[in-house]
């Protein structure tokens, strides 16, 4: 969360008051728990919205998806790493390959303290640059108090990957990542793995993987992990016309980062460059210290689906960039059709959705859908805020959504914090038309303030066959089964209370550590950092993190289905 929003989410969900029921929250999801090649240029446009079976598949029969997604190589080059990995202008370091015709662009394995590709070249949409490892895993990170560890820009129409798929000539077999759904076992098993260890003194803290001044990309089968702020950030220089276009970003794992699990666009003062046509699914965005997902400026054609955001705002005792960067999720739109469906988002400290409109020059109404989504545990008791302006020629509409436990503890922080009691609220400036359809949610909290029931019409608001009842936790195959409230970054002070008060630990308090690793409180303590004080703490094993829907959930095909 940025700039002048964050003025419009204070006065809605703290100043106006938030609130819940004020329970604890309940364990969400189930199952075991983790707590107790060759030289040989394919032909594989980027995919349009729905994907193209690569990820877009969700809930189908066939464990493992066939081999030969991005065609095979005709052309190839091997990046020279063993005389340097800082290429600001690939294009030019190396003349004599043609850069219009390569297929493959080969990283050879290894661990590298950074990666630098830059001026990557503009390609036709039938014949995309795969950039991906050869020989096993590409390990990038931490660089010391370094400015960066890994960065690529320029170009269009280029695939990073780290899937093993041998006849298209991609990755690896000893490092397949979650192929076959084997997301049990993935953990640093990607092609491509970025790791901070949360170098948080460097001189600008890094980001898993920073991507600019391009369009028209693809990031598929990468892990990032311990970066010191964004786990991947994409943006173009708002400074510059450069629509962020038609990006894919899916089937990533991204896990036990500071700051936010993805940063995609710009949050500072317009303008910003339009993000149409983003696809945004399969990915597991884990235990972030800020919001899981945070996506700006979307235009036509933006689809998020098929994800799991779940653990966010781990940092809200105590987060170093202030007030207002603890929601769940932040997505803001500009104009055009924007569809989120089927998603999960578990856990945050205020609302688990912050959504903005933030509409610039020239742009054109917006026509946003909210659909099937899983939406569970907060602690301002606001499900959702609905940000900016929207008038009459716009289009809002919540169809098939469940919340459950949107709860109320943020006083634990922000003594002057109240229960708003809603599960929705709109800014006054959104004038559009409104339509809320069989949704779901358990509480007292009413749906939306003065409409005085789950049905009728308040405003521009029309509310039909929703349903205030209680609410089926969703249950997953192996996934972190303890209650999201139980888990937070550990720190010794709490920065975002009154006085900076210290932080005490209840015996069973869960926590992500330093080392990136989860630790309980075997005993009550204060200021005992849990990788030094093991007499205090027990460290845990790491979570399988097998977010699948587990059989006999209702919620089969959502998430990462089953």
């Amino acid at each position: 969360m940025r700039w002048t929003w964050e003025c419009a989410l204070a006065c809605a969900v703290v100043g106006a008051s938030c609130g819940g029921n004020g329970e604890t929250g309940t364990t969400e999801g189930s199952g075991t728990g983790a707590v107790g090649g060759s030289d040989s240029g394919g032909s594989s446009a980027v995919g349009g919205m729905g994907g193209d079976g690569g990820g877009g598949g969700v809930g189908g029969s066939d464990d493992c998806e066939a081999f030969g997604r991005h065609g095979t190589p005709e052309n190839t080059f091997t990046l020279p790493t063993e005389s340097s990995t800082y290429y600001p202008d690939i294009q030019a370091a190396f003349p004599d390959v043609d850069w219009q015709t390569l297929d493959r662009l080969y990283i050879p394995a290894g661990s590298y303290p950074s990666l630098n590709l830059g001026n990557l070249p503009d390609r036709d949409a039938a014949r995309p640059l795969v950039i991906t490892n050869l020989g096993g895993q590409v390990k990038i990170g931490p660089n010391d108090d370094g400015n960066y560890i890994w960065s690529m820009s320029g170009g269009r129409h280029w695939i990073l990957t780290g899937r093993y798929d041998p006849v298209s000539q991609t990755g690896d077999v000893s490092v397949p990542g979650h192929r076959c759904n084997e997301f049990a076992n993935s953990r640093g098993q990607y092609g491509f793995l970025s790791d901070d260890a949360f170098d948080l003194d460097a001189p600008y803290l890094h980001m898993g993987l920073s991507i600019s001044d391009a369009s028209d990309v693809e990031i598929e089968f990468i892990e990032v992990t311990r970066s010191g702020f964004a786990g991947i950030r994409m943006l173009n220089d708002p400074g510059q016309n450069r629509p962020m276009s038609n990006v894919k970003l899916h089937d990533t794992y991204v896990h036990d980062v500071d700051g936010e699990g993805i940063y995609l666009g710009w949050t500072g003062t317009p303008p910003s460059n339009l993000v149409p046509g983003l696809e945004v699914y399969r990915n597991r965005f884990v235990r972030t210290g800020n919001e899981a997902l945070q996506v700006q400026n979307l235009g036509e054609g933006s689809h998020i689906h098929h994800n799991v955001m779940a653990h966010a705002a781990l940092h809200w005792r105590d987060n170093h960039l202030g007030a207002f960067q603890d929601s769940n999720s932040q997505i803001q739109m500009r104009s055009g059709n924007v569809l989120v469906e089927e998603n999960v988002f578990i856990g945050a400290a205020s609302s688990l959705w912050s959504s903005f409109r933030g509409a610039e020059a020239g742009d054109g109404p917006l026509h946003v859908v909210y659909r099937h989504n899983y939406v569970s545990h907060n602690r301002v008791g606001l499900g959702a805020y609905l940000g900016g302006a929207a008038d009459v020629s716009s289009s809002y509409r919540f169809e098939g959504n469940v919340f459950r436990h949107i709860d109320f503890s943020y006083d634990q922080i922000d003594p002057g914090a109240t229960d708003a009691g809603v599960i929705l609220r709109f800014a006054g400036g959104i004038t559009a038309p409104v339509t809320l359809a069989a949704n779901r949610w358990e509480g007292d909290e009413q749906l939306v303030a003065g409409l005085g029931g789950p049905n009728g019409t308040v405003g521009s608001i029309t509310a039909t066959d929703n349903v205030n009842e209680a609410v089926e936790p969703i249950a997953f195959v192996d996934a972190l089964s303890e209650a999201p409230f139980s888990l937070e970054f550990w720190t010794a002070v709490q920065t975002r209370a009154p006085g900076d008060p210290p932080r005490t630990y209840e015996a069973g308090d869960l926590v992500v550590a330093s080392d990136g690793h989860l630790y309980r409180a075997i005993n009550t303590n204060t200021d005992s950092p849990p990788i030094d004080n093991l007499d205090v703490w027990e460290r845990l094993p790491d979570p399988a993190d097998d977010f699948r829907i587990a059989p006999g959930s209702p919620y089969d095909t959502w998430g990462l289905g089953r």
